[in-house]
Order: C-alpha cells, then structure tokens, then sequence
C-alpha cells in the first residue's frame, strides 16, 4: 500500500474515532441529563459520519472493480460476514437478558426481521420502527445501502 493511500486510511480511522466517541457522549447524556437538552445531545452527528466513511470505502474499494455478478455476491458476503454475526450475536444477547429480566420476548417475526435488517414498521425516519436492538436501525440503512451497491455492480 503506498503512503498517500495510508495516510487516507489513518485520517478515516481518526474519524471513525470521533464518531465513536460523539455517539457514546450522545447516548450517555440521555443518563446524565435525561429531560435537558445539552451539548451532549449533538453526538447524533457521529452516526452521519459512519454513513460518510461507509459511502467512502465502499466506493474507494470497490473502483476500479470489474462489474459482475461474482463481483457483486463477493462484496455483499463479505459485508454480511463482518457485520451480521456480531449483530445477531448482540441481539440474541440482548433478547434474552430481556426474558430473564423482564419475563418478555418479541414475537419470533419481529426478530426475524431484526436480524434481516427489515424495518420493523414504516413509522417514519430514521429507524422506521427500530429494531429489536434498537441502536441496529443504522445497520438497516447500511444493509440498504451494501445491496444497492452490490445490485449497481
């Protein structure tokens, strides 16, 4: 890799840095200052960094690739393979801590479409009925956006 094509890469990962952190301060101002608004709450802007970085790299890996199908089913596995098992993992997790906390569970087609990344209703933008991890909404667009791709090869 040459060093121009490194130092772009070390500049997204500071970005990624900051938007991690911006969308951890988000989440926890809800905890601190739960009916007060605070300059906290503007950590929501982390989330369109992600989806600038993932628009970025998507593109920057992709150029240059030779349209094809194999093309296309190599890129949408290899972005399911790095997301989808820690997400259902995360989900599975987190749907039963909530049984043995709460004594509730979704019903089995609303995980399913958790785990899909399927909205979960058409409510309205951004999370269009959030998933059962709710945080996963995200995913949702980005899994719209990896197929679009995938489908434009």
């Amino acid at each position: 890799m040459s060093i121009h094509k490194r130092s772009n890469i070390v500049a997204i990962e500071a970005l990624r840095g900051i938007a991690v952190i911006s969308v951890v301060l988000y989440h926890y101002s809800w905890f601190i200052h739960p009916l007060e608004s605070t300059f906290l709450r503007k950590g929501y802007i982390g989330v369109d960094i992600f989806f600038i970085i993932s628009g970025f790299l998507a593109c920057y890996t992709t150029a240059g690739s030779t349209p094809s199908l194999s093309h296309s089913a190599k890129y949408l596995c290899s972005r399911v393979i790095r997301i989808w098992p820690a997400y259902c993992i995360v989900t599975i997790l987190y749907v039963f801590t909530n049984y043995i906390v709460n004594s509730t569970y979704p019903d089995s087609w609303a995980l399913i479409k958790s785990l899909a990344f399927l909205p979960q209703s058409s409510m309205g933008s951004p999370s269009y009925g959030a998933p059962i991890l709710d945080v996963g909404w995200t995913l949702n667009y980005e899994f719209f956006f990896t197929l679009s791709l995938a489908l434009a090869f």
